[in-house]
């Protein structure tokens, strides 16, 4: 099966929401400790002194998170780079038998179509995956979505599929949001399985015309 990268593409737009932040603290910051300064200091030469070299370290700190943040930049430029090309990978894989043949071969035997549908799905998880990392959405969301997701056939064979090695390759459970990530993922597929028989892919869509209800 053809690796997803589950890495958020959101972290670039991230970056500067997270410099601004910070330069907002800071600034309240200096002016909560330079009024300290000049009330407990009662020599005004002596005050700006002081002032000055602390204006100095703030300064001296805020160019060490310039550089932290534009370092953060460029790995997020980077990393961004990389799962378009996989992205890119991917889709052609999707689309051209020969190049999915190029990948390591799936862990058991399957037609094109299904391999297909499995990918794609793979690609939704990793979606999901990302927006959870960054926070975009919370867990009792998630769990819903997720819930959902799992009442249908490809889903569920996705997760009986490849499942565990999805979470040991794109996860691993080194981190503290990605293990619980794992964890949600795990507890929505058990509870949409136990809720009853998947929906199957041939019974999603009719070709009649069905009439909304009043």
């Amino acid at each position: 099966m053809a690796e997803i990268s589950a890495a958020a593409w959101e972290h670039t737009t991230m970056i500067p929401r997270r410099a601004l932040v910070f330069a907002t603290l800071a600034a309240t910051l200096l002016l909560a400790l330079l009024a300290s300064v000049f009330r407990l200091i009662d020599n005004r030469a002596q005050a700006f002194s002081a002032a000055s070299v602390l204006i100095s370290g703030i300064a001296l700190t805020g160019v060490v998170a310039s550089l932290t943040f534009q370092a953060q930049q460029t790995k997020a430029a980077k990393d961004e780079r990389d799962r378009s090309t996989h992205r890119q990978m991917i889709y052609l894989t999707m689309e051209d038998r020969t190049l999915a043949e190029c990948w390591e071969p799936p862990n058991a035997s399957m037609n094109f179509e299904r391999y297909r549908q499995i990918i794609f799905a793979n690609l939704i998880m990793g979606r999901w995956y990302a927006a959870y990392q960054l926070g975009d959405v919370d867990e009792s969301t998630l769990r819903y979505t997720l819930e959902r997701h799992f009442r249908g056939e490809i889903a569920r064979a996705h997760w009986e599929y490849g499942g565990h090695d999805w979470l040991q390759g794109a996860i691993g459970g080194q981190r503290r949001r990605a293990a619980a990530f794992a964890k949600i993922v795990g507890d929505s597929y058990r509870h949409a399985v136990d809720a009853g028989p998947a929906v199957m892919a041939a019974d999603y869509f009719t070709d009649t015309v069905v009439q909304p209800g009043p």
